[in-house]
């Protein structure tokens, strides 16, 4: 019987296509191809050229459009960029936002179970 790799990352990642923006200082990367997210960051690709990892930004993701727009917006910064695509690692997040992302990964996630011991284990984003 083969042994499933340990999974290293601290939390659930879910796939889940959805409007993001970030910006930097001086531009703004849009992509509607959001690869995955979990409470501690975001991955997407893009056409565009990408900023260097370290980079500051702020995120914002469209979860519904209008008349009542839902909106996790969130501050963090570029971990990895490469051609066609970025991750961008959460520092900060609002408390709605929080509960938004905390339930978009909820209803979205293969082990929803999981989710929820890692929702109680760590309680923010890291």
């Amino acid at each position: 019987m083969t042994e499933k790799p340990e999974e290293k990352r601290a939390f659930v990642r879910v796939a889940f296509k959805m409007d993001t923006s970030v910006r930097t200082r001086d531009r703004t990367i849009w992509s509607s191809n959001t690869l995955d997210i979990s409470m501690n960051g975001i991955r997407l690709a893009t056409t565009e050229t990408v900023p260097a990892e370290g980079t500051l930004c702020e995120i914002e993701i469209v979860l519904a459009e209008s008349p009542d727009p839902v909106i996790i917006e969130a501050r963090g910064s570029i971990v990895r960029s490469a051609t066609g695509t970025l991750a961008v690692h959460f520092s900060e997040i609002d408390i709605d936002s929080y509960d938004h992302l905390q339930q978009l990964i909820l209803n979205n996630a293969k082990d929803p179970d999981r989710a929820e011991q890692e929702f109680r284990a760590h309680w923010g984003i890291r």
